[in-house]
């Protein structure tokens, strides 16, 4: 059932028919309903399904993050954050050809804005952690050393992802992230992002591959 918010001529919420109201943003939207269809899926078909089930299984574990991280960008397109990187990265960080597709990590984002980014990252396995140094660019346009620096961590032997938000300022220069020892000297892919205060303004995350000892 449906209630007319406005009377018969204004928005309506719930489901008439074959579509669905519902408000978004602010926004009075109205979708139709997805059909089922008998048909057999095509290759392509699947080569999407496949696509969105691999940035989706990426992405979900950092779904609180991506919505501060994306939400800049998102907001005057009038997207989720979330839609917004699943797409991006959908379109740009995807390599191999179905049913072998796969995550291209050195182009996959888990944050986009204007804010100047790291530079010049370098990380590696030490006993007590994962060591993670940059430039100082504080000065930069927008760029300021209190800046906080997130860094995202995924392990490809345990296939999770471990989040250290906050972890210090742009001009800290380095940082030791402390890993259980079932993380440390393991292949991992590392994204590093920087906010202002109040996360005003987001960088596009930086990437760095850390291999095997």
């Amino acid at each position: 059932m449906a209630v007319f918010k406005n009377g018969p001529n204004g928005s309506f919420s719930g489901k008439v028919g074959s579509v669905v109201g519902y408000k978004w943003k602010g926004l009075d939207v109205i979708r139709g309903l997805p059909r089922k269809s008998s048909k057999p899926r095509s290759e392509a078909r699947l080569a999407n399904e496949q696509a969105m089930k691999v940035i989706m299984e990426a992405l979900k574990p950092l779904t609180v993050f991506i919505r501060t991280s994306f939400r800049n960008v998102a907001d005057p397109l009038n997207m989720s954050a979330f839609n917004l990187a699943l797409s991006l990265n959908k379109k740009q960080a995807l390599k191999g050809e179905y049913p072998n597709l796969e995550i291209d990590w050195s182009k996959f984002r888990t944050s986009q804005g204007d804010l100047p980014g790291a530079e010049a990252v370098n990380a590696r396995w030490t006993d007590s952690g994962l060591h993670v140094s940059w430039c100082d660019n504080t000065g930069a346009e927008k760029a300021y050393g209190t800046d906080r620096l997130s860094i995202l961590v995924y392990s490809h032997a345990l296939g999770i992802w471990q989040n250290f938000l906050n972890e210090t300022t742009r001009d800290a220069q380095e940082c030791i992230l402390p890993a259980k020892e079932n993380w440390i000297g393991t292949d991992i892919e590392v994204f590093l992002t920087f906010m202002s205060f109040g996360s005003e303004l987001v960088s596009d995350s930086v990437h760095i591959h850390v291999r095997l000892p």
